[in-house]
């Protein structure tokens, strides 16, 4: 019967695909809201032709509670999510809701012309666009009115 000795970086390599493939998985990983710090909410960049566009889901927030503001580098979202009155008599049994203040800033891929950018809330739906500009432009910001579309 052979012994093989003991290796503690043979075990380390062992766990080490596991547990790569968590953090890899997005609904596991640290792409989860939560990972970033209680209140952080998904958000997708893109870029449509010669704009720059932030989405952010604020579901069950109102456009009144929410602040975007802008530079030519950058967004940055704040806000807070009030809790409800909830009658007590019957009870909660489980709340994965997040309330109360929240805040995250997403940098552009490029520069953008804050002058121009607009901001439009739909359904639970923060859009920022803004379009691309001269990087030779100068830095430039801005708060930006949110418009509720119907």
């Amino acid at each position: 019967m052979d012994l093989i000795p003991w290796n503690p970086l043979r075990e380390l390599e062992r766990i080490r695909t596991p547990l790569e493939r968590f953090f890899a998985d997005p609904f596991l990983g640290p792409t989860m809201p939560f990972s970033g710090g209680m209140g952080a909410f998904p958000v997708e960049v893109a870029e449509q032709g010669d704009d720059i566009v932030v989405r952010c889901e604020l579901a069950g927030i109102d456009p009144q509670d929410v602040d975007v503001r802008i530079t030519d580098q950058g967004v940055t979202i704040r806000g807070e999510r009030k809790a409800e009155e909830v009658d007590r008599q019957r009870g909660t049994y489980r709340s994965e809701r997040f309330y109360g203040a929240f805040s995250r800033t997403v940098s552009f891929p490029v520069p953008v012309d804050s002058e121009r950018a607009q901001a439009t809330f739909r359904h639970g739906l923060l859009e920022v666009r803004a379009p691309k500009r001269n990087p030779d432009a100068g830095p430039d910001g801005r708060r930006l009115n949110i418009t509720p579309l119907q």
